[in-house]
């Protein structure tokens, strides 16, 4: 360990904070390099390549130098948000709530030093936390905070380790990613493409009950919930566990083979959970979600192909309404009154010969992420201090 050597996030590369184009240019956005805001967390792993908004080459012109090249550290440094870290692999820019390191290679792996802020997360937060109504790191700060370095090759030695476990985990999104597609062709094939004239017209309610059993998590502090969460759907569609005393809200009840449908901006994003025919005990989800429970099993898969089904979410998630242009929400008769049909068993029985596979497929993948994911968050803290050495 002595070869381990004290820095500063300051010292091993250049830190650059973002900055948001003046709404006096509009001209500055575009579709010419990615605008990487803490919004687009939710849909990165690790690795950005992409993001909501782009701006133009006039945009990227006027701001060229806060452009990032390729596998620098992108870190939050604002709010709720902070402390999510991501690496580009393409040029981008970000927002000014991102403080970035772009990598001095002779000092550091861009690798390690992601796996390293992602495992100083609480010490990020603990900066932002001090003395401020919204929490918040400046540039200052965050060149200061310390970072513990070994060699550089034994650096990329731990990444090594580290990254092949996010590599395993990215394939298995990607592959879930396309299964998802397999079945909406699926579902497209049976009862798009092919619907039958005699299939008898009904309602989302006449084929599956909105569940609304509220559970109290925290007046079981010692107990540990599933919780099905928006952010947990975001960054994994796999529950978090968490202990009933940090559930302070109250929950509903989460069942076997249901739906849960997002009340909460759906126009913006698109979370349509499916629930399996095994989940654990005490499993429970937010209240901005809606629980679907099909009356009969048969059409599980079903409902959740129609209401996934571009056309009918976008005409479902078109009835929102609120005063906040920020959280708008969806009232469950927008959902359950929506008009449906009934396929006859045949047809059904059929579809869901050929979808339950992957359906099943997509859980297993599931599973075998959260158990890499135990693996990685084991090994992280161990490397980066040490006490679990990488031979060379």
């Amino acid at each position: 360990m002595s070869e381990w050597k004290e820095s500063k996030l300051g010292d091993v590369g250049v830190v650059v904070t973002g900055k948001t184009p003046s709404s006096k240019n509009p001209d500055d956005f575009g579709s010419y390099i990615p605008f990487v805001t803490p919004t687009d967390y939710k849909n990165y792993h690790k690795v950005v390549s992409s993001s909501q908004r782009f701006l133009s080459s006039v945009g990227a012109n006027r701001l060229d130098n806060k452009i990032l090249p390729p596998n620098s550290i992108m870190v939050t440094c604002i709010g709720s948000d902070m402390g999510k870290v991501a690496v580009n692999t393409i040029p981008v820019i970000t927002n000014q709530q991102i403080n970035s390191v772009i990598c001095d290679v002779r000092k550091v792996d861009s690798d390690f030093l992601y796996y390293k802020l992602v495992e100083s997360y609480d010490t990020l937060r603990s900066y932002g936390l001090a003395g401020t109504a919204v929490p918040i790191v400046n540039k200052t700060d965050f060149e200061g905070i310390g970072i513990l370095l070994p060699p550089l090759p034994e650096q990329r030695a731990i990444a090594g380790v580290l990254s092949s476990l996010d590599d395993k985990i990215d394939l298995l999104h990607r592959q879930n990613k396309t299964l998802e597609g397999m079945a909406a062709a699926v579902f497209r094939h049976f009862f798009v493409d092919n619907r039958k004239a005699t299939w008898q017209e009904c309602t989302v309610s006449e084929l599956a009950d909105h569940e609304k059993t509220s559970i109290h998590p925290n007046r079981n502090p010692d107990t540990l919930f599933y919780h099905y969460s928006i952010p947990a759907f975001d960054e994994s569609h796999t529950p978090v566990h968490e202990l009933g005393a940090l559930i302070q809200s109250n929950k509903y009840e989460v069942m076997k083979n249901t739906i849960l449908f997002s009340k909460l901006n759906p126009h913006k994003d698109k979370r349509v959970w499916l629930i399996p025919s095994s989940i654990a005990r005490n499993s429970v989800c937010s209240t901005e979600f809606q629980v679907m429970n099909p009356k009969a099993e048969k059409h599980l898969f079903f409902l959740y192909g129609f209401i996934s089904h571009p056309e009918n979410y976008d005409q479902i998630a078109a009835g929102v309404g609120g005063t906040s242009s920020s959280h708008q929400r969806i009232d469950p008769e927008v959902i359950f009154d929506f008009k449906c049909f009934l396929p006859d068993d045949t047809t059904l029985t059929e579809y869901n010969a050929v979808v339950t596979p992957i359906y099943s497929k997509m859980q297993h993948n599931l599973k075998a992420v959260q158990a890499l994911k135990r693996q990685r968050d084991l090994l992280l803290p161990k490397l980066m201090s040490g006490e679990v050495r990488v031979k060379l």
